[in-house]
Parts: structure tokens; C-alpha cells; sequence
């Protein structure tokens, strides 16, 4: 081999090894900016109160080592080094909280199994924290359970995630609805599955799966968990069959390890789509005739909602609002929905023949808004009607009948009369 291509070998060699060693201490070197919180007892002379530390999590292999140290300015940042198996941990979260964790025993018939054994591991006994990132651009958020790696205080290792695309979701009242909730667990084969209602003050149970066991403790008939995804993705999404208005508030997916646990909240919206018609329908009147628009709005959800009355005359490109209009007050059905009726009045005349108006309204189910319309039709205008033509004709048909009764009715009569005179005279 020539010694030009010998040197020309060692030089690739030489800068794919520098490319590959900037590689890997770019990455070494990804940080994540979150605030350590914790919980700062009340004494005889401060209030309870909490207490807020920077800290910086520099992301780290599973053996602890770093490649260089991360840069801060700030003496009281705190640096944790945290290897993430999961690989939910991502640079990328604008919100990010630690708290302390505390690992322990759950009584709850749903995780009692995962620690019947009643053998911890000397690792509970060290410091652990709970992670909770967001993002606000996407929704996507993670809640971490960090445990020690190694014997190094600031050395920190993902023992489980539980994360969701979204922490806000709508439904639609009466639809099927999956509430998205994943989990990585490791190779840790325990765990049980709870998911939770709570609004105004109020919670309740909706489904509490012991994955050990593999056994519904408790569910709603209307909720399920599809045990083939969760078992070999960790899905364990909640299925809800039929969301009703009572689904409305915070659903909390918590997920149970031995000794540790995790959650995550979704907020959930319930809407449903408002039916809207406009009468009267036909819109017919004569000059001079008030006429009272009538908007029915039914079945609707959330309460918070818009009405308005439009025109667009004939000839205008637009329609203009209208003034003047009411509304009734709500009413509640069956299912939780709501109902309103808003009303507008206007005096028909020859320039408003042909004119359009409109029911237009704005809710949070039908970004774009709902309108339907009718045109208004004033009698006499560019001749007689279709409303006109069927007026007459009815008309007409009525007076023919009532004659036709008025002549069976008098032929009876006086026909029964000559009848009995010529009896009377066949007798004398």
C-alpha cells in the first residue's frame, strides 16, 4: 500500500472519530431547566410556606458518566444528573417541577398485591424525587418517579413515566371518547392501573385494574381498558362508552409500582353541538304586520352561549346586525344539556321583500359558528305570491264547500215540505 493512501486513511479515520466524540458530548451535554419545590413548614413565628430552587437536570448514560460539566452562572442552581431509560425526558418541555417522593406501602385493594411480599429493596431508603414536565406549545406532559443511580446524591435514574398527549381534551356529550394515558414501567412486572374522577370538590372512582393479578377490582359499567395494548404497549387509556355532562372535570390515570406511583391529569370539556331553527318558516307577511323572529336553540353544552339577528337587504353584498333582540331563560334536559329561545321583532314592509335574516350562534362546540336563515316575503310586492295563490285557493275551496252544505241543507228542508203536502192532498 502507498504511504499517500496510508496518511489519507488515517485522516477519515481521524476526523469521523472527532465527528462522532462532538456528537456524543453534544448530547451528554442536553440540560433541562426545572424548580425544585418543597413545602416549608408553618412555626410560632412564619406560616407555612414554599420554597422554590433552580435546578438544572443535565441528562447523563445509565453508568453516570458525563463528559463535561454543564455551564451555569448561578452559585445556587442545583445540577441533578439523570439517566432516562424511558426516554420521555426531553429538552423540549417548557414547565418542569420536582417534589420529594416518597416511597411507600399502598393499602388500596387495587396495589396491595404489588408489595405482599413485604421485601424492599435498600434503594427506598435514599432520596427520590417526582418530576412533572410540560409542554404548553403541544400539551404533551410527563410525570417522572426519579430514584438513585449509583451512591451519588445528584445522581438520578427514571424508574417510571406516566405521560399523556394532552392535559385538556374535549368529548362530545353521548360519543365514545379514549382518554390517552401511556406508561413506561421498565422490566418491572408489577403494577396496577386507577383512574379517577374529580369536580367540585367531589371525586369518585371509574376503573382500578391489578395488573400483577390481572383482576378488575373496580370499574363503571361505562369505562374499559384494553388489556392487550396496556399489557404489551402501555397503553392504558380509559374507554369510556357514552360521555355524559357528569364525565366534565379532572381525570386522574395514576399508575402503581411497588412502593412508588405516578399520575397524570387531564381536563376534561364536555360539549355538544346546539340544534338551531328559525321561525316562523315560511317568513310571510303584509305591510305593516310585526313579526316576531323566534331563534330555538336546543341541546347544547357548555351553558356559555352567543345569539344574534342579522339582515341582508336586498341588494347588499353583507348582512348588518340587528338590535333589540331577547333572550329566554335557559332550560336543563335529561341529559345534561341546555336550552334557550331568543327572539326578534320587525315590521314587515314593501322595501324589506325579499330580505334575508339570519340566526347566527357562536359556541364552543362549532368553532366556526352555526346560522340558518329565512326570506322574508311581503304580500302584495311584484304580484301575487306562491303564499298568495295557495291563500285565494283555500280560500276559495272554503266558501265552495260551505255553499254546496247551504244548498244540500235547504234542498232537504223544502223538499221534505212538498213532500208532506202532496201526501196531505193524496189523502183528502
Amino acid at each position: 500500500m502507498m504511504p499517500s493512501t496510508i496518511y489519507k486513511l488515517y485522516y477519515i479515520l481521524l476526523v469521523h472519530t472527532v465527528g462522532l466524540l462532538t456528537v456524543s458530548a453534544s448530547s451528554g451535554t442536553k440540560s433541562l431547566s426545572c424548580w425544585l419545590v418543597k413545602e416549608i413548614s408553618a412555626t410560632e413565628t412564619k406560616p407555612r410556606s414554599i420554597q422554590q430552587t433552580p435546578v438544572l437536570i443535565q441528562f447523563t448514560d445509565a453508568s453516570g458518566l458525563r463528559l463535561s460539566s454543564p455551564e451555569t452562572t448561578d452559585p445556587d442552581t442545583l445540577l441533578f444528573y439523570v439517566f432516562d431509560p424511558s426516554g420521555k425526558l426531553s429538552t423540549e418541555f417548557t414547565s418542569c417541577e420536582i417534589t420529594d417522593h416518597l416511597p411507600q406501602e399502598v393499602s388500596l385493594d387495587w396495589a396491595r398485591s404489588l408489595t405482599e411480599e413485604r421485601l424492599s429493596p435498600p434503594a427506598l431508603g435514599k432520596t427520590w424525587y417526582t418530576l412533572a414536565a410540560s409542554n404548553r406549545l403541544d400539551g404533551k406532559g410527563v410525570s417522572f418517579v426519579l430514584g438513585p443511580l449509583g451512591d451519588k446524591k445528584d445522581h438520578f435514574s427514571v424508574s417510571l413515566a406516566v405521560y399523556s398527549v394532552s392535559a385538556t381534551q374535549q368529548a362530545q356529550l353521548g360519543k365514545p371518547l379514549s382518554l390517552p394515558c401511556g406508561i413506561w414501567k421498565g422490566h418491572q412486572p408489577r403494577f396496577a392501573v386507577e383512574w379517577r374522577h374529580r369536580a367540585l370538590g367531589a371525586g369518585s372512582l371509574l376503573y382500578a385494574y391489578d395488573g400483577w393479578k390481572d383482576k378488575i377490582e373496580e370499574h363503571d359499567p361505562n369505562c374499559h381498558l384494553n388489556f392487550s395494548t396496556l399489557h404489551s404497549e402501555g397503553d392504558a387509556s380509559l374507554l369510556i362508552e357514552n360521555v355524559g355532562v357528569s364525565h366534565q372535570g379532572t381525570l386522574l390515570c395514576t399508575i402503581y409500582l411497588p412502593y412508588l406511583r405516578a399520575q397524570r391529569e387531564i381536563q376534561l370539556v364536555v360539549t355538544a353541538k346546539p340544534h338551531v331553527t328559525l321561525q316562523p318558516s315560511p317568513l310571510f307577511a303584509h305591510p305593516g304586520e310585526e313579526v316576531t323572529l323566534t331563534c330555538d336553540i336546543s341541546h347544547f353544552h357548555p351553558l356559555e352561549i352567543s345569539v344574534d339577528f342579522l339582515v341582508q337587504l336586498p341588494g347588499d353584498s353583507h348582512p348588518t346586525l340587528l338590535s333589540g333582540s331577547t333572550l329566554s331563560a335557559h332550560t336543563h334536559n335529561q341529559d345534561g344539556s341546555h336550552s334557550i329561545t331568543a327572539y326578534q321583532r320587525m315590521v314587515a314592509s314593501s322595501a324589506l321583500n325579499g330580505a334575508r335574516y339570519f340566526c347566527r350562534v357562536n359556541h364552543v362546540s362549532v368553532p366556526k359558528g352555526i346560522s340558518t336563515s329565512q326570506t322574508l316575503k311581503v304580500a302584495g310586492v311584484s304580484g301575487p305570491s306562491l303564499e298568495d295563490i295557495m291563500y285565494l285557493f283555500l280560500t276559495a275551496l272554503f266558501l265552495y264547500g260551505t255553499l254546496s252544505y247551504l244548498r244540500r241543507k235547504a234542498m232537504s228542508l223544502f223538499g221534505s215540505q212538498e213532500d208532506m203536502k202532496a201526501q196531505k192532498n193524496k189523502s183528502e
